[in-house]
Order: C-alpha cells, then structure tokens, then sequence
C-alpha cells in the first residue's frame, strides 16, 4: 500500500452524479488497498456521515498522496487546494455556459463565469486533468491543462437493484404515451422545449400523452416559473408533471413506465440519465449537444437541429413502430456494458497508477 486518494468536491449529496462518481472512486480506491476519503465544504444531511471536512486536508495530506478535485463549479477552495504537498488531479464535470443563466439567475452567471475562470488560472497549477467525456477534456485542453485524459463517470448500477416505487407505478403506468426526462430543472436542459413537445406530440400522435420531468428545482425558482406559464399557456395542466427530487425507488418507477427518454438538453457534459435509461430499457431520443452523442454511442435516435416537430415525430415513430423500439433497446443495453465498473475502474487506474 502506498499513498492515499482522496477527493475534494465543495459539496456532497445523494442522488447527485458527481458526488456518486466521487465516492464510488473512494470505494474503488479502498478495494486496491489505498486509504482513501472524500472532503466537503458542505455535505448534506444524508451523506455527512462519509465525508470529513476539507480544512483537514491541509493536515493529512504528504507529498506521496494523490488528491482528485472534481471541478463542476467555481470555488475558493480550488486555488487554496492547488497549493497542498500532493500529487493533484482534477476531475472534470463541465460548467454550463453562463449564457444560459443571463436574464434568469445572475448568481448562476456569475458563478459559471467565476467557474471558468478559475480553470484556466488552476491550469497552470494542476498537472492532470481527467474529463468524463472527450467532450470535457477537450474544454481543459483549451483552458491550457498540459496533461489530459478521458475517464467516464464510474457508475456503481447496483444503486439501481431496488423495487420500483409502487405508488409511482400506480400512478403513471397505462395506456398513454409517457415521455420522461431526468436532469435537474435548469434553462440549459431546456424543460421549456420538453413542455412544447409534448404539446405537439398530444396534437398528433397521442392526445392522452404526459411528460414526466424528474429532477430538483431549488436553485431555478425563475426558469421554473417560466415553466409552469408555459403549462398553464399551452393548456397542459395535469399532463405535465415536475417531480422535484425522487428516491432511487421512485426513479426506478419513473423508468419503468416511461415509454421514451427524451433530451433537447443544450448542454450536457456526460448526460448520465441517457445510461439510465439504456440500463431500463427505455428508448432515447435526444438532441446531440455537448457529449450526448459521444455518450449515447450510436444507441439513441440523435437530433441534429431544434425541429420539435422531427422530435415529435420520432416518438411517434417509437410507438408505432415496435422493431425500431426493440432495436434500440437492445443497442442500449449493449452501449452500457462499455460503462461497466470493471471497464471504467481499469481505466482509472490505467490513468492515476501508471
């Protein structure tokens, strides 16, 4: 056994994809013998129990050490961690173009702006930069990181061995198009062109359909009002519904009774949801912005422009055509064996022990 890998985040929650990435890394650097903890700022309530404060790092780490700082927002913390006695890698997540908080979250923008700066800046610090996708490492090499490389978030799936929520199940399984999308509420993700979809779609080819939008809401209280108007304008009302948050046996019964996954996301810097969806079963639809199709692999029905009536139709497609719908299902389910734990644990390895 030789030095520790610990990692840094500002803050660690639940049911968040980077924190998930950050501690299954931990579990998998204990599993090859490495004392190994994960450091917050903040950790909430339901993870405080894993995560030690950052300030000890500045006591624990030595020179043999390897420190891993996922970066997917701008912090203080980085330049003072770029300082530490360590062998320092950074993580990277993406930060959303501050132009799509302009006009609807200014402390968005402005972080987002900090955020990228602060990249260039530990560029000159910070001597590896991992990106989980070419889509991401290319954005460090631009910000001037030397050395880059690619390794995929690192999925533990048994998260998702759980029995689905019978109360979702209940609610949403039925005859009706049910069109799902997971990511947290937020104008990047454009929920807005999902609401007018839907629309569409009940024009033409099932008036009985619903959209399910999972995912958290707190820190867009504006993009979210703009998104009930936009319900209540087109005259949605119960055909849409906002989740907020859900447990991982809720999000388990949202797959199971959706019938496509739909992304018109303009900015994705993995896009983990495309995996779920691929791991249930569920066909994928989906706008190929940022690392969508770099992720999807082949095994979705890629959007090249912003036509929501070709979006439409190809869900139309999905439900009438059940050859089109099988083939991409099984597609789906060969394109997650590429993220396997045992793929992406080697390739980790392969760039942090060579």
């Amino acid at each position: 056994m030789t030095g520790a890998i610990h990692q840094f985040h500002p803050v660690l929650a639940a049911h968040d994809a980077t924190s998930d990435h950050l501690f299954a890394i931990r579990d998998l650097a204990r599993s090859w013998g490495r004392p190994a903890e994960a450091f917050a700022i903040e950790a909430k309530p339901e993870v405080a129990a894993e995560v030690l404060p950052y300030r000890r790092l500045f006591r624990m780490l030595t020179a043999d050490d390897q420190l891993l700082m996922h970066f997917g927002l701008g912090n203080d913390a980085y330049d003072r961690l770029a300082t530490v006695e360590a062998k320092l890698a950074l993580v990277y997540h993406n930060i959303t173009p501050p132009e799509f908080f302009d006009g609807l979250n200014p402390h968005a923008a402005l972080h987002a702006r900090k955020g990228r700066a602060q990249l260039r800046r530990l560029a000159k610090r910070v001597p590896l930069a991992i990106g989980v996708s070419e889509y991401n490492r290319r954005e460090l090499e631009a910000a001037g990181f030397a050395r880059t490389a690619v390794v995929p978030i690192l999925v533990d799936w048994r998260r998702y061995d759980v029995a689905p929520d019978e109360r979702v199940l209940a609610r949403w399984r039925g005859p009706a198009t049910t069109i799902l999308f997971v990511g947290r509420i937020a104008p990047n993700k454009r929920q807005d062109e999902l609401i007018r979809l839907l629309a569409y779609v009940r024009r033409v080819v099932d008036p009985a359909a619903r959209l399910l939008l999972v995912g958290g809401y707190r820190d867009q209280p504006q993009y979210r009002a703009r998104l009930r108007a936009l319900v209540a304008e087109l005259d949605l009302g119960a055909a849409v519904h906002f989740t907020g948050g859900v447990s991982d046996a809720e999000l388990v019964a949202c797959y199971a009774v959706a019938d496509v996954f739909v992304s018109l996301s303009e900015h994705e810097g993995f896009g983990m949801p495309i995996l779920e969806a691929f791991r249930f079963g569920v066909p994928v639809v989906a706008r190929a912005a940022g690392a969508v199709a770099e992720t999807a692999g082949g095994a979705a029905i890629l959007l090249d422009g912003k036509d929501l009536a070709v979006a439409g139709e190809a869900v139309g497609l999905l439900r009438e055509r059940a050859s089109l719908r099988e083939a991409l299902v099984a597609a789906g389910t060969a394109r997650v064996v590429d993220f396997s734990r045992e793929r992406v644990a080697a390739r980790l390895r392969e760039v942090l022990l060579p």
